[in-house]
């Protein structure tokens, strides 16, 4: 089994990831701004090794990426990186050392939707500076991942991180939990502008 390494691993997503692949019998090693309790008890925690790194102190100083390649992972997730520094210091520390660098993306990089479904390859507008840094990022990523000799890296895009206790906005703009029961059963759902506040998109052929 692999060594993984999980920067931001005590939060809502590494709640549920760090146990899942503890069970799997991967070595983790949780490292966070702080020595805190899991966002989620579970009994697989008591066999995390949990490490303390405050990444914006080290990326000004220069040594978080280091810090991280030091640890020798398998595969590095990255959960916290939003700054394009921020990923070319990882970048540059794991090249020819690791087997993959998963990196936590969003669907904010494709900005307002003009057409639907939305696809990988269409043209991007990212939204506000946390999309744009993000869209720069994946862009670095990429770029490294199909470059020989480079960095295998890959790009989640999750729209919303929720789960109990974490209700999202809906497709219908409110919190009604309702809403996701009826789209999960196939019952109608009225929304407003077809669920875009830019003008109704055009649907895809």
């Amino acid at each position: 089994m692999s060594r993984v390494v999980i920067i931001g691993a005590t939060g809502h997503v590494g709640g549920y990831l760090v146990p899942r692949l503890a069970d799997a019998g991967h070595e983790v090693i949780a490292v966070s701004r702080a020595l805190r309790r899991p966002y989620r008890e579970h009994p697989a925690w008591k066999d995390i090794r949990l490490i303390a790194i405050d990444r914006a102190e080290g990326d000004a100083a220069g040594t978080f990426a280091g810090m991280i390649a030091d640890l020798r992972p398998d595969i590095v997730i990255d959960m916290l990186c939003f700054t394009p520094d921020s990923a070319e210091q990882l970048i540059t520390a794991l090249r020819g050392r690791v087997q993959l660098l998963l990196s936590c993306g969003t669907i904010w990089v494709h900005g307002p939707g003009t057409e639907v479904p939305t696809r990988e390859e269409d043209a991007r507008n990212p939204f506000g500076d946390y999309g744009i840094q993000k869209a720069r990022i994946e862009e670095l990523l990429l770029a490294e991942s199909r470059t020989p000799g480079g960095l295998p890296a890959s790009v989640l895009h999750p729209g919303h991180i929720t789960g109990p206790g974490w209700a999202m906005v809906n497709a219908a703009g409110n919190f009604d939990l309702d809403v996701w029961h009826r789209l999960a059963t196939g019952q109608p759902v009225d929304v407003p502008n077809f669920g875009f506040g830019n003008g109704a998109p055009r649907a895809r052929r």
